[in-house]
């Protein structure tokens, strides 16, 4: 048999195996420049609604993050203004056809949301990035977008006049001269459930011995009363009619700091579970809304939040309130643009306090129908 092929069948068979192997050397090299961007935008036109916060925190995420997705992807997204307490009586009440795709959760209110259902699970496969988060950060739901240290702002003036220490604990928390000045959150304050916890082992109670714990906490320290909103708290220590706020957000007492005020942030020592932590740590996550039609849109959502691209469009964002972004490369980021960030980047979030919500949520009636006993 004669097997022999014309020249020219040869020569174009080695010029179609060269052109392959170029391909292939390209493609291993550099990625599959027009297959990637096909893929990125295989959703253009479609949009995603997202449930965030406050409108001026909605306005940063689309004026960062959200400009930078939909540019690359195509797809646009509806910014709502909202809370996790919100969202989650709007999901309930959809009767499983959510109007909302993507919301913001924190830890706290992600135990509540999974607690009623709310809450989608999502494909890990659908987020490669996902390796870049700290395993101490990663959830089910969907990912971190960005994390929050929770401590206490004291009015530097009155505790030289006291001459009292950092107050890091109760041990500072109880002296007479406070007496009055120390206020806590009311259990309609957004950061109770976060910081409720460890409140409570701070007077060295348990989640479940409610009453004996509120015990404790009002027997040492006489409180000057609630703040339903950050803003209470802020007014109360401009005013210095508090001179300590115990479970604060460390970005709103630097920023009364900046604005002048004599406060300073001090960490919070808590002892749970055998171990010393510094701070209590409240991640703010990217949810998937359980039933939405949008999974698929909202994965790439999030796996294009962490990549090192999106990283650099969203440097205002994290800088906004003094959150720590999820990957190593946009907090590196966020340090090169502002090196005073130091102040408040969590390099390592397994040093800092996540409490067990589900373990408290267990007991929330008893905890919410006894917290205004801490005044008495």
């Amino acid at each position: 048999m004669n097997d022999k092929k014309p020249s020219s069948y040869l020569s174009m068979t080695r010029l179609r195996l060269c052109g392959l192997s170029v391909a292939l050397v390209l493609g291993a090299t550099h990625g599959a420049p027009a297959q990637d961007a096909g893929d990125i935008r295989r959703f253009a036109g479609e949009s995603i609604s997202f449930a965030g916060y406050s409108s001026a925190f909605n306005d940063k995420w689309a004026a960062t993050f959200g400009k930078f997705f939909t540019e690359r992807t195509g797809i646009t997204i509806n910014w709502i203004p909202s809370s996790p307490s919100k969202n989650i009586t709007r999901i309930r009440a959809s009767g499983g056809t959510p109007d909302i795709d993507v919301m913001l959760m924190d830890s706290a209110n992600l135990a509540r949301g999974m607690q009623e259902g709310v809450v989608g699970t999502v494909d890990p496969a659908k987020i490669p990035n996902m390796k870049k988060v700290p395993e101490s950060l990663k959830i089910k739901s969907g990912i971190p977008s960005m994390a929050y240290r929770y401590g206490n702002c004291y009015r530097t003036d009155k505790f030289e006049e006291l001459k009292l220490g950092t107050p890091s604990g109760i041990d500072v928390w109880s002296n007479p001269g406070l007496a009055g000045r120390v206020m806590f959150p009311s259990t309609t304050a957004a950061q109770w459930l976060i910081t409720a916890p460890a409140i409570a082992k701070s007077a060295g109670g348990d989640d479940a011995d409610v009453s004996a714990t509120i015990d404790k906490l009002s027997s040492k320290v006489k409180a000057y009363g609630f703040f339903n909103s950050s803003g209470d708290m802020d007014a109360a220590m401009s005013a210095g009619d508090v001179w300590l706020t115990v479970g604060n957000n460390q970005g709103r007492c630097l920023a009364l700091k900046k604005q002048g005020i004599p406060v300073n942030y001090a960490t919070w020592r808590i002892s749970a579970n055998g171990k010393d932590y510094s701070d209590l740590i409240n991640p703010d996550n990217l949810v998937l809304v359980a039933n939405s039609p949008k999974k698929e849109l909202v994965e790439l959502m999030m796996n294009e939040f962490l990549s090192d691209e999106a990283a650099k469009a969203s440097v205002p964002l994290f800088m906004f309130i003094a959150g720590t972004p999820p990957t190593s490369a946009a907090i590196d980021v966020v340090m090169a643009a502002d090196p005073s960030a130091a102040e408040w980047i969590i390099k390592d979030p397994s040093q800092l306090f996540l409490p067990d919500y589900p373990a408290f949520l267990a007991n929330l009636r008893e905890w919410t129908t006894q917290w205004a006993s801490i005044l008495r």
